[in-house]
């Protein structure tokens, strides 16, 4: 594998526009319509969630998409929607979901939960493939 040439693949204004996206599906996920009460639920069984320290959450989390984002540019950009949704399914799959799996196991979360939260980045890497895919 030859990392110059992947590198060389990511396309940084539609990484851009994907970590945008990423905020905004984010958003609607944890939304009381879709699955944010049971997130609340899961993550605060004894009531409400604490006070976070938003500019080092929502900063982190854009850094953090960023990366794993042109990850995924470097690997479908310009192979098509379909390859594109392919490969980002397959990586949040098969990387993330197994990743978070092994971590919730531990820390003896809900499978609720996990369900939840991998979800979010199985439809997030998978609609971001196929958009990266097509750009």
């Amino acid at each position: 594998m030859n990392f110059s040439i992947l590198f060389s693949n990511i396309q940084w204004f539609p990484v851009v526009v994907m970590t945008l996206l990423s905020f905004v599906i984010g958003m609607l996920w944890h939304r009381p319509f879709l699955f944010g009460r049971a997130w609340v639920k899961e993550n605060y069984p004894d009531g409400s969630p604490h006070d976070i320290n938003a500019p080092l959450v929502f900063g982190g989390t854009a850094i953090v998409h960023f990366i794993a984002l042109a990850a995924l540019s470097a690997f479908v950009s310009a192979t098509g929607g379909l390859n594109g949704f392919l490969g980002g399914l397959s990586i949040s799959l098969f990387w993330i979901l197994t990743a978070i799996a092994g971590t919730y196991l531990f820390a003896s979360r809900s499978l609720k939960l996990l369900a939840i939260d991998a979800g979010m980045y199985i439809v997030l890497f998978s609609l971001c493939g196929f958009i990266l895919g097509v750009w």
